[in-house]
């Protein structure tokens, strides 16, 4: 094997995840409006961190008469914050298999960018523009490798 070859593979695993586990994608949206599906990173018992498939119902209402009812339902927050992220933010800690909890449970919004999140049961879900992730890895759960793509990465944080 070539050195250039040799380097492509590196990079391949690496950077790009060949021969990793598959990146599971958000789960589909719905395309019922009154129903909001996301995804949830959650502690066990055993301080493990997991992810599973949310499904929020939303009620009618008439938030801006005379404009046509919506479907909404309130979460209170107390914070939110705009985040970036450099590109490839996150890979040192891939590689080192260094995790990391959430400080509070929160929801994040993607807004630009890509981000890989790893929780400890190995399974990986890739987050892009549009997705939305309710974080709830709090210590003393092991907690999750965030790592962010090829470019800057975007979120809307909200406790």
């Amino acid at each position: 094997m070539n050195k250039t070859s040799v380097f492509a593979s590196i990079v391949c695993v690496l950077l790009l995840g060949c021969g990793a586990p598959s990146l599971k994608q958000p789960a589909q949206p719905s395309q019922d409006p009154s129903r909001l599906t996301y995804a949830r990173l959650y502690c066990s018992p055993d301080n493990e961190s997991h992810f599973e498939t949310v499904t929020l119902d939303l009620g009618r209402v008439d938030a801006a008469p005379p404009a046509p009812p919506s479907f909404a339902k309130a979460i209170p927050a107390s914070r939110m914050v705009f985040a970036g992220f450099d590109a490839h933010w996150g890979n040192q800690d891939l590689q080192g298999r260094t995790f990391h909890p959430t400080p509070a449970a929160q929801f994040v919004l993607y807004l630009q960018g890509t981000m890989s999140i790893t929780v400890t049961d190995g399974e990986t879900r890739q987050f892009g523009p549009g997705d939305v992730l309710r974080v709830e890895d709090i210590a003393p759960c092991k907690g999750h490798i965030s790592v962010v793509g090829d470019r800057p990465s975007f979120t809307v944080i909200s406790r």
